[in-house]
């Protein structure tokens, strides 16, 4: 069946809800088409009423028929069953001849949107709660389906839709996880159910692990990735982002690597929609994490997407425009924050510490704390060289946060670097914790 395309608010144009790409859905759903139902058998179980084998043999004859003159009826009847029928093979039969045959009747729209929605989607909702891959993913599919082409997805709370969502997106089964980001990829065009879907627990977080664990796969990386633009279009999710997930600078590792210009091209649209709708929250760390220097650098490439082009020069003048205006202080916040050191100016300047060092302790230590994490969980022995270096810094010029340093844990963690393999890294931890032991500094 071919799934058609739907356009919304943003143009964002969506593909099959689920991709000829990978066959784990379609060769599953090939041999259950092949199979019968005893319908007979579950009838004189008292499965179901002779009123419904009634129709479910009539549907069977001519569904394009049985749906023109009684679509509503017939819809229900199914919708009915797999709510009641407990069999997993059943159910299977049932998913598999409600996408082709009613899905995939012409006008199943007119027929759906006068259905209650509780019913129709509260159906697909419930079945992801049964303990089957298969019927977990069709209903999904399905549910994506609906939500894209009947008007009352609107009235359903999606919650439990996108709380299945975050425990696919971390499932062992690769397969899974690429279906899962695909029917994530549909449902994300439907604009109120992107900030569902942000606030959704663990959701973000499911969807961020699948990007970074599908380095060897473009098409999921870009599909992930996609997802991420799609809620960009939401100023709350522009703005908070990068704050509450570390976004940046996973894209800049995965643009500098990526294979297809595809998943460039969907990577600077998103930095491109968070530039403009929320530029406040998202140009120091863009500036951190040296963004600017990424950007200059692809724009030397010839793409053959032009769009890709444009992006990237939109990017570099608002961050060469903002560059200036930035304070020395602003742009070292901005390198701590990205987790990028090296020895730019600022860690080296005397000036900038006596200036600045007592800053460090604003917003409940939020830099020291960050350093504090850089020490304790970072392997580049460049970031630990600086990091050490600025602690001992901050406790020269602002003694009074060595009481903080020490509780923190950080002081221990500098000790433990005086016998680190790097000849660097034990030279900056050594003369941070002489300056941690010092009892006062030095004009």
């Amino acid at each position: 069946m071919a799934t058609p395309q739907v356009q919304v608010d943003e143009g964002i144009s969506i593909a099959p809800v689920v991709a000829g790409h990978n066959k784990y859905l379609e060769d599953q759903t090939k041999v259950i088409r092949e199979k019968t139902i005893p319908w007979e058998g579950y009838q004189k179980a008292g499965l179901i009423t002779e009123d419904e084998l009634t129709h479910i043999r009539q549907f069977e004859k001519n569904p394009s028929e049985a749906l023109k003159e009684a679509g509503e009826t017939y819809v229900t009847v199914f919708l009915n069953l797999l709510n009641k029928l407990a069999r997993n093979d059943t159910i299977y039969n049932i998913l598999v001849l409600f996408e082709d045959k009613i899905i995939g009747f012409g006008s199943h729209s007119a027929i759906l949107n006068k259905l209650d929605p509780n019913l129709l989607f509260g159906t697909f909702i419930k079945l992801l709660k049964k303990d089957d891959d298969y019927i977990q993913l069709k209903s999904a599919k399905i549910f994506a389906l609906l939500a894209l082409e009947t008007a009352g997805a609107s009235l359903v709370d999606p919650v439990e839709v996108f709380a299945w969502f975050a425990l696919k997106l971390v499932d062992p089964n690769p397969n899974v996880v690429d279906i899962a980001i695909q029917i994530l990829q549909s449902i994300l065009a439907v604009p109120a159910y992107r900030l569902p879907f942000y606030e959704t627990p663990g959701a973000m977080n499911g969807l961020i692990e699948a990007i970074k664990n599908t380095a060897s796969n473009p098409q999921m990386q870009y599909q992930g990735i996609y997802c991420i633009w799609a809620m960009s279009f939401v100023e709350g999710v522009a703005k908070d982002i990068q704050r509450g997930y570390e976004i940046i600078p996973l894209f800049i590792d995965v643009a500098k690597s990526a294979i297809k210009e595809k998943v460039v091209r969907v990577i600077f649209a998103t930095i491109k929609n968070m530039l403009l709708l929320a530029p406040q929250e998202n140009i120091i760390p863009m500036l951190g994490n040296k963004l600017l220097n990424l950007c200059e650098t692809l724009s030397a490439r010839k793409w053959s997407d032009t769009e890709i082009s444009e992006d990237l020069d939109y990017i570099k003048q608002e961050l060469a425009k903002n560059i200036n205006s930035l304070s020395t202080f602003d742009e070292y916040a901005s390198e701590v924050k990205s987790g990028k050191l090296d020895w730019s100016p600022p860690h080296l300047s005397e000036q900038f510490w006596k200036q600045n060092a007592s800053r460090l302790s604003e917003k409940d230590y939020e830099l020291v704390r960050c350093l504090g994490r850089l020490i304790a969980a970072n392997s580049s022995t460049l970031v630990l060289s600086v990091a050490a270096h600025d602690i001992g810094q901050y406790v020269k010029y602002c003694p009074a946060g060595k009481k903080f340093v020490q509780e923190n844990g950080t002081k221990t963690q500098i000790m433990q670097l005086m016998t680190h393999e790097d000849s660097d890294v034990r030279y900056q931890a050594l003369l941070a914790v002489q300056k941690l032991m010092a009892n006062s500094w030095i004009n």
